[in-house]
């Protein structure tokens, strides 16, 4: 019994010494997803092409849905705009704006189907695009009158649009 108790003790301490002197394993970092896009206050009219990025290290795929923020700091799932979307790390989908009310509390989320990780895109507001400022161009409206021509009309950025 002695025997026993010496080996039970010396084998626990030699275990103890060896665990210390193993290298320390790392956790893999979390796995997150990011929504890229829609860009924030940016504005899609109802029925409108929504541009939806996203980059996913999970290696899962991923639902996408159209959500609004509830007031109390969350948020609330109104559409499910794609099932089943890539896995790859770098993905992104064309979906339609949904009909929902105009407002400026809406975000895109992107989760995995297995873990629930999960990413917001930055708020944006659903209604009608904004009037651009005064047009500027050259050549003659209709019948003949100065003003702004349908061949050739500034952006607001200061370039052609062609």
């Amino acid at each position: 019994m002695l025997r026993t108790r010496f080996l039970s003790v010396t084998a626990a301490s030699l275990l103890v010494w060896l665990g210390s002197a193993a290298p320390a394993v790392s956790e893999p970092p979390a796995a997150t997803v990011t929504v890229t896009s829609p860009a924030a206050d940016s504005v899609h009219p109802v029925d409108s092409s929504l541009f939806v990025g996203w980059r996913n290290d999970t290696g899962q795929e991923v639902d996408v849905w159209l959500a609004q923020d509830d007031g109390a700091g969350g948020s609330q799932r109104l559409f499910k705009l794609a099932s089943k979307a890539s896995s790859k790390p770098t993905s992104e989908l064309v979906t339609a704006v949904p009909a929902v009310p105009d407002g400026t509390d809406y975000t895109v989320e992107v989760t995995t189907r297995d873990t629930g990780v999960r990413g917001y895109s930055a708020p944006f507001e659903v209604g009608p695009v904004p009037a651009a400022g005064p047009v500027v161009g050259t050549g003659t409206g209709s019948g003949g009158a100065p003003g702004t021509s349908p061949s050739w009309v500034q952006a607001q950025d200061g370039h052609s649009p062609r």
